[in-house]
C-alpha cells in the first residue's frame, strides 16, 4: 500500500545511467501481470543510446508538427489557438531528457488455436474484443513496471503523448522500418526511466468512493 500511494510521475532526475540488469529485471517482473489466456502480449523497446533517443524524438516531433498543420487547416478561425494548446500539451506528452526511453507495444492476440479460429471466422467483433483484451493485459504489465521501479528507488513517468505520430501512415511506416518493429505491433504508450532527484511524496487528493464506485 505504501508503494502504491507514494509512486508518483517523475520529471526531475539525476544524470545517472540505469543498468541493463535493472531494466531487464523490471521488464521480467512486469511480465507476471495477468493476460488473456496467458498470451503475454507485451513488448518493450528500450532506447538507451543518445543516437536512438534522438531519432525517436525526431519522429515524435514530426508527428506533432504534422497534426498542428492539420489543425490549422481544418479550423480557419480557432486553428491557431488549438495548435497552441497542442504545443502546450506536448511539453507533458513528449519525453523529457531522461536516461532511458521505453516504448510499450501490444502484440496481436496469438493464442494457439483461438487465434487461428478467429482468423477463420473473420468476425470483426470477436477480433476487436481480443485486441482490446491484449491492450488491457499490456496496461497491467506497465503498472507492474511502474510500481517495481518505484520500489527499487527509480523514477518513472508514463508518456502517452508520444503516440501522436502513429496515426500518420508515412511517419509510422518509416519509424517501424527503421527500428525493425513488426507492423502488426501496436504502440500503446511510453515510459521514461531514471534515478529521481525528487523525494517520495503522497498522492494528491483522490476522488471519493461515491464518485468511483456504485454498489448494486
Amino acid at each position: 500500500m505504501k508503494i502504491i500511494k507514494e509512486r508518483r510521475s517523475i520529471s526531475h532526475f539525476l544524470e545517472k545511467k540505469v543498468s541493463k540488469k535493472i531494466i531487464d529485471e523490471l521488464i521480467e517482473f512486469s511480465s507476471y501481470a495477468p493476460s488473456s489466456c496467458n498470451t503475454q502480449p507485451w513488448f518493450f523497446l528500450v532506447f538507451e543510446s543518445e543516437v536512438a533517443k534522438r531519432r525517436l524524438i525526431e519522429y515524435i516531433d514530426l508527428g506533432y508538427d504534422k497534426i498542428k498543420e492539420e489543425v490549422k487547416k481544418e479550423n480557419k478561425i480557432l486553428g491557431g489557438a488549438f495548435s497552441g494548446a497542442l504545443e502546450a500539451f506536448a511539453k507533458y506528452g513528449k519525453f523529457d531528457e531522461a536516461p532511458i526511453y521505453i516504448l510499450v507495444f501490444a502484440r496481436p492476440y496469438d493464442r494457439v488455436g483461438l487465434a487461428q479460429a478467429m482468423r477463420i471466422a473473420k468476425n470483426e467483433r470477436v477480433n476487436t474484443i481480443a485486441q482490446e483484451s491484449v491492450k488491457t493485459s499490456v496496461a497491467m504489465a506497465m503498472q507492474n513496471f511502474l510500481l517495481l521501479a518505484h520500489a527499487k528507488g527509480l523514477g518513472a513517468r508514463v508518456k502517452d503523448g508520444i503516440k501522436f505520430f502513429v496515426g500518420i501512415r508515412e511517419i509510422r511506416e518509416s519509424f517501424y522500418k527503421e527500428f525493425s518493429i513488426p507492423k502488426e505491433y501496436e504502440l500503446l504508450s511510453g515510459i521514461q526511466l531514471c534515478y529521481s532527484t525528487e523525494s517520495p511524496r503522497g498522492a494528491g487528493k483522490r476522488l471519493s468512493l461515491d464518485r468511483i464506485r456504485k454498489l448494486i
